[in-house]
């Protein structure tokens, strides 16, 4: 018996089954689903979360002078933890700028940036019911990313 063409389909089609399950597996994604992204509790960007507005009430005045912020180290601000007590919180950042109805504290923050100049940054941070930090996001990807050496 001669086997033609159409006796190779099955074989055809199992092989190329096989290369698509080898492109998958080794792009890390067995089940075809890609891989979820792990948010960064502490360090996500969410402009959209309600922080407060700037706005200078002299305009006369220049910008330098519109927006104020806690100086910090980075490394200070490395030490806010999931888990901390509003104590412990205002330890490391200082007294907040603002309260928000849904009890998150707003922080305005004034980080290193280049040699001898700061970026003022917004920082807000949510508790859960027994009021410990479980959530904290930053208004700018600039900020979170000094924060996280750009792995955010």
């Amino acid at each position: 018996m001669i086997k033609t063409a159409r006796h190779y389909r099955p074989l055809r089609a199992t092989l190329v089954a096989l290369a698509a399950v080898a492109t998958l597996a080794s792009a890390g994604s067995w089940s075809g689903v890609a891989d979820a992204q792990v948010v960064d509790p502490l360090n996500a960007v969410e402009p959209g979360k309600g922080f407060s507005g700037v706005s200078r009430s002299n305009e006369s005045m220049d910008q330098r002078y519109s927006r104020t912020g806690t100086a910090l180290s980075i490394a200070q601000v490395r030490q806010v933890a999931i888990g901390q007590t509003r104590e412990e919180l205002l330890a490391v950042l200082g007294r907040p700028t603002g309260q928000h109805r849904n009890g998150a504290w707003e922080f305005q923050l004034a980080l290193p940036f280049l040699e001898n100049d700061h970026l003022i940054c917004q920082y807000m941070v949510f508790f859960d019911g027994n009021g410990l930090l479980e959530q904290a996001v930053w208004r700018r990807p600039q900020c979170a990313d000094l924060v996280t050496a750009g792995l955010n």
